[in-house]
């Protein structure tokens, strides 16, 4: 069991390794380096927009998902 997982790893590393690194990560790194990021977030509180776009998207996405489900089994039945 762990030599196919050490296999699985392998295998998504070297299909991970393909694709490009992020063009924002120094984008990222720069904004976590500024002292009054803090304050900011504490007015506009950034990490709750996330959680909720993030609960909204994927709100959208099971509807969308679901509504091709059900024209599928409409098609068939």
């Amino acid at each position: 069991m762990l030599d196919m997982k050490n296999m699985l790893d392998k295998f998504l590393q070297s299909i991970l390794s393909i694709f490009p690194l992020s063009p924002f990560r120094p984008v990222i790194e720069e904004l976590g380096s500024l002292p009054y990021l803090g304050y900011i977030n504490w007015f506009v509180p950034i990490g709750d927009f996330v959680k909720i776009g993030t609960v909204w998207l994927t709100a959208i996405a099971v509807y969308y998902a679901w509504s091709v489900i059900a024209r599928w089994i409409k098609l068939i039945s």
